[in-house]
């Protein structure tokens, strides 16, 4: 499968975007205990125009960068601690994760659960060998950034996903990625799987 070239759309009205991530952040500090407790996880994603947009030609909006890209992170975790301090009142146990997408940052997101734990071993896989400059080695960390970053200890992963083998759509796609990101093939039920990685995640440690 012949790789297409993607075209990047430059994205306009930088303060305006850095008020809608502003918004975005202050929006959703407040978890709501409530339904919490009826569906027993919550998550909060990036969506935040133009990034949220769906584009029906070969073009995409690049991932945040520069003042928007420390806004993102900055509310990202303030969203974090809010929700970690509302979770603490619970006095239960509880599942508490940030997703800092190291390529496409505008996946990142929050994600909590109680009373049912989450197991995202087939989701995510820590890479083998840790750089001893921790975030610092992520292209996210910056002076912008840094101060947000340093109050926690991350860890990086794979973010991986499995591609059925027999499917064209599934087939065309694995074609299209790099060898390194191909990991290996595994059977599951009765079909063959391609573990591939798509993207590095930082998760808190």
């Amino acid at each position: 499968m012949k790789k297409q070239k993607i075209k990047y759309r430059k994205i306009r009205g930088i303060n305006r975007r850095k008020r809608a991530i502003e918004q975005w952040g202050a929006h959703h500090q407040t978890l709501d205990i409530e339904k919490l407790k009826e569906t027993h996880r919550d998550y909060v994603k990036f969506w935040v125009r133009p990034w949220t947009d769906f584009s029906l030609i070969n073009s995409v909006y690049p991932e945040p960068t520069g003042e928007l890209k420390a806004s993102l992170i900055a509310n990202l975790m303030t969203i974090y601690e809010s929700w970690d301090e509302l979770l603490k009142q619970l006095e239960q146990p509880y599942y508490l994760q940030t997703w800092l997408f190291e390529g496409a940052i505008s996946r990142s997101q929050i994600i909590c659960t109680i009373q049912e734990p989450m197991d995202f071993t087939n989701v995510f896989q820590p890479v083998d060998e840790q750089s001893n400059e921790g975030i610092k080695s992520s292209s996210h960390y910056n002076e912008q950034t840094a101060e947000v970053l340093d109050r926690y200890q991350w860890k990086l992963h794979r973010y991986i996903q499995a591609y059925d083998l027999a499917d064209p759509w599934d087939a065309a796609y694995i074609e299209s990625l790099d060898s390194q990101q191909l990991l290996r093939k595994q059977t599951i039920g009765q079909k063959e799987y391609q573990i591939a990685e798509i993207d590095k995640v930082w998760l808190l440690a």
